[in-house]
């Protein structure tokens, strides 16, 4: 099957996101979701060409099901979820669950820091659309609308995706008991993640002064091959020397880079 490509139609793909979606699938990106992918071992997804949704998706979407399970995420989208979750005021079900995470100082828009090659050129998204994507599915650049009118909440129980086909019953949303589990579930694991955060940052802190100290005698030209020597030999028994750094670490100085693109292109 050919890669996914933009729609010829309307030009600028997020001047579509109110266009009736396409009966076309074609190959596209690997959904966020767990099972998605055409094969066991394929890195791709089956999208349709107008809004590149993912077919499985938007059938689920239809169905009325939405999900706040993270752990229906593929493993390397968790961390991303989670980032995103702990930044949301998450509240009752009928209630709007405020972003509390940045806001565009020029446009006092809302938005979410994250790239996604194949989906969008942009590296903004609002955050009503990452909601929609965490929880009806990965639904491309679907339009988005809320049932509350605030721009600011994330609340998947008032989003709303368009022109996908999907009814929502708002009740039936808030008494279930399954939603109230995985309710729960999604708080303790925002907590539990924020801790985490907590402990590295401390982490980071604490070591600050080491950097400080191996910087300033390195640089040194007075200090003598052997001082050099031993400080490597002791970053390395200590397990903080450079070549001892993990992807997690790396990874997780990306998204700091990523939180800081304000005036990278937006979806707005």
């Amino acid at each position: 099957m050919s890669e996914a490509k933009p729609s010829k139609r309307g030009g600028n793909p997020y001047g579509r996101r109110n266009a009736q979606m396409s009966n076309v699938a074609v190959e596209g990106e690997l959904c966020l979701y767990a099972g998605h992918s055409m094969g066991r071992f394929s890195s791709h997804s089956m999208r349709y060409d107008s809004h590149q949704a993912c077919t499985r998706c938007v059938a689920g979407a239809r169905e009325g099901r939405m999900s706040l399970s993270i752990d229906s995420l593929l493993k390397k989208y968790q961390q991303k979820a989670l980032k995103f979750w702990s930044q949301v005021d998450i509240g009752l079900p009928h209630e709007c669950w405020e972003w509390r995470g940045c806001v565009n100082s020029k446009t006092q828009q809302p938005q979410f820091s994250w790239r996604r090659p194949g989906i969008s050129t942009s590296t903004q998204h609002h955050p009503q659309r990452v909601a929609m994507w965490f929880s009806w599915g990965d639904l491309g650049y679907t339009g988005v609308k809320t049932t509350c009118g605030n721009k600011y909440c994330c609340n998947p129980f008032h989003i709303i995706p368009q022109n996908v086909g999907v009814f929502v019953d708002d009740d039936s949303y808030i008494d279930s008991f399954e939603y109230a589990c995985e309710l729960h579930t999604l708080t303790q694991q925002i907590q539990e993640y924020l801790i985490d955060q907590e402990i590295k940052e401390q982490q980071l802190e604490d070591q600050s002064h080491i950097i400080d100290e191996r910087s300033s005698l390195i640089l040194n030209p007075g200090t003598d091959f052997n001082q050099r020597l031993e400080a490597a030999m002791t970053d390395m028994f200590e397990g903080r020397h450079i070549s001892q750094i993990n992807l997690s670490d790396k990874g997780l100085h990306r998204e700091i880079d990523d939180d800081d693109e304000e005036n990278s292109t937006s979806d707005f």
